[in-house]
């Protein structure tokens, strides 16, 4: 009994000296938990995406669905936080016309077009979006291409060393060749242009080239890849040049404006009808006088712009009406979806009233016409050589309205449009209109839904 009271009074020491070897620190500080992050910072780039729209493919299918959009968009250098929770699923960028911005372009995306990177990535590109389509690493994705794995993974679009350049440049040209989904891309066709983009970016680096200045990009017509000048100023473009301004307005031409004007640049000044003045440059905005143009789209072949009056004009180096005939054939619309723009006020008085029609063509000639706002209906279409009052023939496309459908005032109650090819590229073309009431035949066909949108919204405002 003696030994248990000379324990009890140990036993009693025992948990306050455990407690007291509790791990905390020598001078009796508290315990230093690491922070463990609970947010990622994601970069969506070709050049830098802004207000793109950033999807969490929870269910793993390559598809934006519902509920997995994030409420904020990406800001000026591409940015988004996720949670480290959302870190752990591919991720889905979706870059649309008219809403988001290329730190490489002028102005707002004209064609919309998704990257995707695997779950786990810092950035969303061309590049992780080739990887995950062919089920490689960005790594392994790098030595099929044979390209630098340390600029592909990196930020290209700050870093300036010459592999930066050259990965940026393959970037921003792949964008070109994706599709407006990520299921939707065609992998084999792809990967064709992706070597084919990747050949021509080496022969330029070879030959000197400066590669920020270069897009690589398609040439329907010519059925082939090409380099050409990256304009994103509007400096670069029109800086000693001359162009014939085409506006498509009837409003523009009945209130004594010239239909076809020839403008030059030269040295800080704008010459056109005889006037010799200073112009100033804002990003995509040009000014002079009492006269200004925003620019909605500048390419090799023709550059779009809106007036302060919100009328639309095409710049070409020659007049449309000078070009010689484009011949075209079934393949221009058959199986597609293409949208029919004009101004169809004849009036004096009032705005001009742009007009949007869908053409969707099926291959079995027939053809669903839907003016904006309006229900749709059927008519028959074919490619032909047809030969006006004077006996002079062209290539058209003819569109036969049914005698039901031709009181329509959005159709300036006209029976069929007969559209002969003026200026055809991937985006926009410009075609005459053989049977309109309107001043200006000349109408606009638009390849891209919402690049269709952002033009007739503008024109209507």
């Amino acid at each position: 009994m003696n030994q248990y009271k000379f324990l009890a009074p140990l036993m009693a020491v025992i948990p306050l000296l455990i407690a007291g070897c509790g791990g905390g620190s020598s001078d009796g500080g508290a315990v230093n938990t690491p922070v463990v992050p609970q947010t990622k910072t994601i970069t969506v780039m070709d050049g830098y995406l802004h207000n793109a729209t950033v999807c969490i493919d929870t269910d793993r299918n390559s598809v934006c669905s519902l509920g997995e959009e994030l409420s904020t968009l990406t800001n000026e250098v591409g940015e988004v936080v996720i949670t480290v929770d959302n870190a752990q699923y591919p991720i889905i960028a979706k870059a649309k016309a008219g809403v988001t911005y290329d730190s490489d372009r002028l102005s707002v995306l004209t064609q919309s077009y998704e990257l995707i990177a695997a779950a786990g990535s810092d950035h969303i590109t061309p590049f992780t979006t080739l990887a995950y389509l062919n089920e490689l690493s960005v790594e392994e994705l790098a030595i099929k291409f044979g390209l630098e794995q340390d600029a592909i993974t990196a930020d290209y679009v700050k870093n300036t060393d010459i592999e930066s350049q050259f990965s940026h440049l393959i970037a921003r040209s792949v964008t070109l060749a994706l599709a407006s989904e990520v299921a939707a891309n065609d992998l084999e066709a792809l990967n064709s242009q992706v070597e084919q983009i990747t050949t021509l970016a080496k022969e330029a680096l070879n030959q000197g080239v400066d590669l920020t200045s270069i897009d690589i990009t398609y040439n329907s017509l010519l059925g082939e890849l090409y380099s050409q000048p990256k304009d994103t100023h509007i400096e670069s473009y029109i800086a000693g040049k001359s162009f014939i301004q085409t506006t498509f307005s009837n409003h523009h031409i009945i209130n004594g404006n010239d239909y076809d004007e020839l403008v030059s640049f030269n040295d800080g000044v704008i010459s056109y009808r005889g006037y010799d003045l200073e112009y100033k440059l804002n990003h995509n905005k040009l000014s002079y006088g009492d006269s200004s143009f925003t620019f909605v789209v500048m390419n090799e072949e023709y550059a779009l712009s809106f007036s302060e009056q919100n009328d639309p004009a095409i710049w070409t180096d020659s007049s449309i009406f000078s070009k010689g005939e484009v011949n075209i054939d079934k393949s221009f619309v058959s199986g597609k979806t293409l949208y029919h723009l004009r101004d169809i006020n004849t009036s004096d008085e009032g705005n001009a009233l742009p007009k949007l029609t869908e053409l969707k063509f099926n291959t079995e000639g027939q053809v669903v016409v839907t003016p904006k706002g309006e229900e749709g209906f059927m008519s028959s279409w074919e490619v032909k050589d047809w030969i006006d009052h004077n006996g002079d023939m062209y290539r058209v496309v003819l569109i036969e309205f049914p005698q039901t459908q031709q009181n329509r005032p959005s159709l300036k109650e006209e029976n069929a449009m007969i559209l002969e090819m003026r200026l055809m590229s991937d985006e926009i073309s410009i075609v005459k209109n053989h049977n309109t009431l309107t001043l200006v035949r000349e109408n606009l066909i638009i390849s891209d839904k919402k690049l269709a949108e952002i033009v007739y919204q503008t024109w209507a405002k």
